[in-house]
């Protein structure tokens, strides 16, 4: 029964996981992008509007995209489960 389980809702949870995930470095975006456009041994420098951006929407997005599939591989994992007992 639990491997039936697991083969039933593995693949939303890992959905869920990285949906999460990317949802928090999304959310860390702005500090992540200053992080790494840190040149060697500067003490001063800037971060483009753009790289903040990218850092930041792009996993939001993939977040979101990732929290949409949970929600239908959930929800046809859940019919599946209802269905056969």
């Amino acid at each position: 029964m639990k491997n039936k389980m697991t083969k039933l809702f593995g693949i939303p949870t890992a959905f869920l996981c990285l949906g999460i995930l990317f949802l928090i470095f999304g959310a860390n975006g702005e500090g992540m992008a200053i992080m790494l456009s840190r040149p060697a041994g500067a003490s001063s420098w800037t971060t483009s509007s753009g790289s903040i951006d990218a850092f930041r929407f792009i996993p939001l997005i993939l977040g979101a995209s990732f929290l949409v599939l949970f929600i239908s591989t959930f929800s046809i994992s859940f019919y599946k489960w209802q269905k056969n007992r």
